[in-house]
Formats: C-alpha cells, structure tokens, sequence
C-alpha cells in the first residue's frame, strides 16, 4: 500500500504474513480483471479452492458482532454483508448493488427496508439513515451472519 512507500524505498519490508483477503482478492480478479498488458488473470491464477473463500468470507464475518463494531460504517457493513452472502451462495464476485438485489430477493420483509436503504444510499438516491435503525440493522446483520454461515460451515 502507499502506506508503505517510504519503507519500501529506503529498502525496509515487511516480513511475509497470511493474508485471508487474497483468495476474495483471487477471485476477483479472475472474474473482472481486463489485462492491458500480457495474459488475463484467470490464465496467470489457478481458481481459488471454495474451502479457501469460504475461509475468507467466515473470517470477514468475526468481524461484526454488536452494534459497536458497525458504529458509523453501517452502510458498508450491510452491503458488504450482502456481497459475502452472494458470494457464499455463487462463488463469484458482485458488486455492492447488484449483490443487494441478490439479497434482497432472498430476505424475509422484515429485512428489506435496511438492503434497500443501504442500496439507495450507496447509488446516491437517498440519505444514508442507517444509524437511525439501530435495532432493526443488529437483527439484519444476525439474521444475515446466520444464512451465511450455514453455506460455509461454521
């Protein structure tokens, strides 16, 4: 990252260390990248194992448990949310909006106003008042965390 540049430059890197995010970031590629110079990713990368992006999106997943751990960024969560379920389901990769459409055609009714809110907010169409949902946005983020999990396993 650009974070990095000036120890990079002066010759100092960081040790190697696992990285979940890249079998998310594998897959993306293979599926979207345009090469503009040389082979296309999916003839440079061998297809992630599901079992591999399983364990990426699962991993993401600990990362919200209570209503503090979305404080400020709901609308990222539940449409990130959204695109981990998507891709559980599919193996493949959506963006944010489309994956919300995804989802919203899989959540009870009691769910759909939360996607639809986050979608239209993510597109510019409305306000983003999801902070204002508090009780309804935690019982999403359960209700989804839960489908999710039983297409990965864990």
């Amino acid at each position: 990252g650009e974070w990095q540049r000036n120890d990079i430059l002066a010759g100092i890197f960081e040790p190697a260390t696992i990285d979940i995010d890249l079998a998310i970031l594998l897959t993306k590629a293979r599926e979207h990248s345009v090469a503009l110079v040389g082979p296309a990713a999916e003839e440079l990368f061998d297809p992630v194992p599901e079992q591999d992006l399983f364990e990426a999106l699962n991993e993401t997943l600990t990362l919200w448990n209570s209503p503090p751990d979305w404080a400020g960024d709901e609308r990222n969560v539940v449409l990130t949310l959204s695109r981990i379920w998507y891709s559980a389901v599919t193996g493949k990769i959506a963006p944010k909006d489309v994956a919300a459409d995804w989802a919203m055609e899989r959540l009870p009714a009691q769910y759909q106003p939360v996607i639809l809110e986050a979608r239209q907010a993510y597109l510019g169409q409305e306000e983003d008042r999801l902070a204002s949902r508090a009780d309804q946005l935690e019982e999403f983020v359960h209700y989804v965390k839960g489908e999710i999990t039983k297409v990965v396993g864990k």
